[in-house]
């Protein structure tokens, strides 16, 4: 995912530090993992002081927040705008796929180092996401059976969605579809 940089200024570099530091950030979070990336790979990586780093981000946690925070949001945002709404299962998935794609690399990055995100409660979001997508993808009541086949359709989406392939619409579209074909609409599942 490309970083937009701001104008250049007068001495050519660009404005957007912290923009650059979160992008470096998530690459090497990505590549090495959240707990082997130092402050100091990352401004070393960037050809910055630590104390320049310190001054956007005066911790790694405070780095943390910066990239995967915009994450946890988008998905917390598209779900509430999805609230009370009764769509298809098919158009719920694909809004939640829409708002995760974006930050696939974060996701990334969160599976590889669930450590990167300890601070940020992502498995307290991730249990918020499945109670609120098992509503909207119908279950009246949850049940253990509703419960497991939310857990596993959009799990496996979520996964679908890190590998390469997720960028092509098709292939999206697919990971949708077999999502839906999870939650075995054909069951005696309560909806």
């Amino acid at each position: 995912m490309p970083v937009e940089e701001s104008a250049p200024r007068r001495d050519g570099r660009t404005t957007d530090t912290r923009q650059r530091i979160e992008s470096t950030a998530l690459q090497l979070f990505v590549t090495k993992g959240f707990a082997a990336t130092s402050l100091k790979d990352i401004a070393d990586e960037l050809g910055i002081t630590k104390a320049a780093l310190y001054y956007h981000f005066p911790a790694k946690a405070d780095l943390a927040r910066g990239v995967f925070q915009p994450f946890i949001d988008d998905v917390d945002a598209v779900l509430v705008d999805l609230d009370g709404r009764r769509l298809p299962p098919e158009d719920v998935l694909a809004a939640y796929a829409d708002a995760v794609l974006p930050h696939r690399r974060a996701l990334a990055a969160t599976l590889r180092d669930p450590g990167a995100v300890a601070d940020l409660d992502l498995e307290g979001a991730s249990f918020r996401w499945l109670a609120r997508l098992s509503a909207l993808l119908g279950y009246d009541v949850a049940t253990a059976e509703t419960r497991v086949r939310t857990a596993v359709a959009v799990g496996g989406l979520t996964r679908a969605l890190v590998l390469p392939e997720a960028e092509d619409e098709r292939a999206r579209a697919i990971a949708v579809e077999a999502a839906v074909a999870a939650l075995g609409r054909g069951t005696t599942a309560q909806r």
